[in-house]
C-alpha cells in the first residue's frame, strides 16, 4: 500500500506539471497602441465653419472639359461682356484669361510677373486705345488672383485666389469697388458649396438670363475641370442643416448629386429651357463670326469672302471655313466623349481613352492647319492692299 501511495502522488505530479507550465509560458497581453491624434489645419477649421452655411442653390447642368481653355465652354452672352484668355486680349503668350465690359471700355485680367506668379490687373480704353495696365487696388496680389469676372454693375468682382481663407488650392472670392476710396474692399471667400478642398476657379454670372457658372477641378482627373451651371439668386440663402446628419451636409457642400439641389421641378425645367436657348443661341453667334470676320491686319477687317482682292486669298479662305467647321464639329463630339468618360466605369473609360485621343490629335492638327491657311491668305492678299 504506501509502494502505490507513492506511485499515486507521483503521477499526480507528473500530471500537473504540464498545466503549472503552461500557466507560466501564457502569454501577456499586448499593450494597446497609441494613436495621436492631429490637430485640425486651418482650412479643416474654416470648412467646419462653412459647414453650417451651405448657400442653397439650385444646379441644373454639369459639364467636364479641360481645363485650359474651359472659358470657351460658358456661354455668356455679349451683352454680360466677353470672357477670353489673356494671351487674347493681350496679343501675346501670357497665362490667364480676361474680362471685358459690355460696353468694351474696361477690362480685367490676370497675367503672371516677372516670377511666374498670377496678379489682377485692369485697364481702360480710351480714344480707341487701351490704357497702360494697373494692378487692381484692394487685391493681395501674393496670392496669384486670377480669372477675373465683373458684374454688369461695375462695382462687384469676382476672382479666385489662395491664401489663409482658401479651403484648399484656390477659391473663389468676391469683392466691390469703393467710390470714395478708389479702391475694393477686403474680398470675401463666398463659401460652400462654390468652393472646395481642391481648386476652385472661376464664377460667372448672366443676370439677363438668370444663369451662372462655377469651375472647379474637385473629383476630376488630373488637368480636368466640371463646369456647373445655376440659378443665381438676388439675396443669399443658406441651407437649414439643422436636422440634418452629417453625411448628408457634406453631400450638399460637396455636390455629389445635382439632382438633391432640385427642390422645385417647375423652375428647374425653366432654368434648363432658357439655358439650351442660350447655348443655340451663342452657338450661332460663333459660327456667324467664324464665317464672317478675318483679320488681315491691325487697320483692315474682312467681313464677307467678297471683300477680298486676291483670287487666291479668296479660294484658301473658303478652305479656311471648310477646316473651321470640321474643326468645330469635331471640337463638339470630343466634348460628349469627354461627358461620357466622366459619366463612365472603369471599363467603359478604358474603351473611350483611345477615341478621345486621336480625336484630340485631330483637333491639334485642325488647329495648325488653320493657322498655317490663315498665313497664307494675309500673304496673299496684303500686297493687294498696296496697290
Amino acid at each position: 500500500m504506501h509502494i502505490r501511495n507513492i506511485l499515486a502522488i507521483g503521477l499526480v505530479l507528473l500530471l500537473s506539471t504540464p498545466m503549472s507550465a503552461q500557466k507560466k509560458q501564457k502569454a501577456k497581453p499586448k499593450k494597446a497602441s497609441v494613436q495621436v491624434k492631429q490637430e485640425p489645419t486651418a482650412a479643416d477649421l474654416l470648412y467646419e465653419n462653412m459647414l453650417s452655411s451651405i448657400q442653397r442653390v439650385m444646379i441644373i447642368d454639369s459639364i467636364v472639359v479641360e481645363r485650359d481653355g474651359f472659358i470657351q465652354h460658358i456661354p455668356l452672352p455679349p451683352d454680360c461682356g466677353a470672357i477670353l484668355s489673356t494671351a487674347q486680349f493681350l496679343n501675346g503668350n501670357q497665362q490667364g484669361t480676361a474680362f471685358v465690359n459690355e460696353f468694351g471700355n474696361k477690362a480685367y485680367f490676370s497675367a503672371t510677373d516677372n516670377e511666374g506668379h498670377s496678379q489682377l490687373l485692369t485697364t481702360d480704353r480710351l480714344q480707341n486705345k487701351w490704357s497702360s495696365a494697373t494692378l487692381v487696388e484692394g487685391v493681395d496680389q501674393t496670392l496669384s488672383p486670377c480669372n477675373p469676372f465683373m458684374m454688369p454693375d461695375g462695382i462687384t468682382l469676382y476672382f479666385a485666389q489662395q491664401g489663409e481663407e482658401s479651403l484648399g488650392g484656390y477659391d473663389i472670392f468676391v469683392t466691390r469697388y469703393d467710390s470714395e476710396d478708389q479702391r475694393f474692399f477686403q474680398p470675401e471667400n463666398i463659401g460652400l458649396p462654390f468652393n472646395s478642398k481642391a481648386n476652385d476657379y472661376m464664377y460667372v454670372e448672366d443676370e439677363l438670363n438668370q444663369l451662372a457658372w462655377f469651375v472647379t477641378d474637385r473629383n476630376q482627373p488630373e488637368g480636368f475641370v466640371c463646369i456647373y451651371t445655376f440659378v443665381p439668386t438676388k439675396k443669399r440663402v443658406n441651407i437649414n442643416t439643422d436636422d440634418m446628419e452629417d453625411d448628408e451636409i457634406e453631400s450638399l457642400a460637396a455636390i455629389r448629386s445635382i439632382k438633391d439641389s432640385w427642390t422645385d421641378v417647375a423652375e428647374y425645367q425653366a432654368a434648363l429651357n432658357r439655358l439650351d436657348r442660350l447655348r443655340e443661341q451663342t452657338s450661332k453667334q460663333t459660327a456667324t463670326k467664324t464665317e464672317a470676320c478675318f483679320v488681315v491686319n491691325d487697320l483692315v477687317v474682312y467681313s464677307a469672302e467678297k471683300q477680298f482682292r486676291s483670287n487666291e486669298a479668296r479660294a484658301t479662305y473658303a478652305e479656311l471655313l471648310k477646316v473651321k467647321n470640321l474643326q468645330q464639329n469635331d471640337e463638339q463630339q470630343l466634348e460628349g466623349l469627354r461627358q461620357q468618360y466622366h459619366e463612365a466605369n472603369a471599363t467603359k473609360r478604358q474603351q473611350l481613352t483611345s477615341t478621345i485621343l486621336a480625336l484630340e490629335k485631330k483637333v491639334e492638327q485642325q488647329a495648325d492647319k488653320i493657322k498655317h491657311l490663315e498665313k497664307a491668305i494675309r500673304n496673299a492678299e496684303i500686297p493687294m492692299l498696296r496697290n
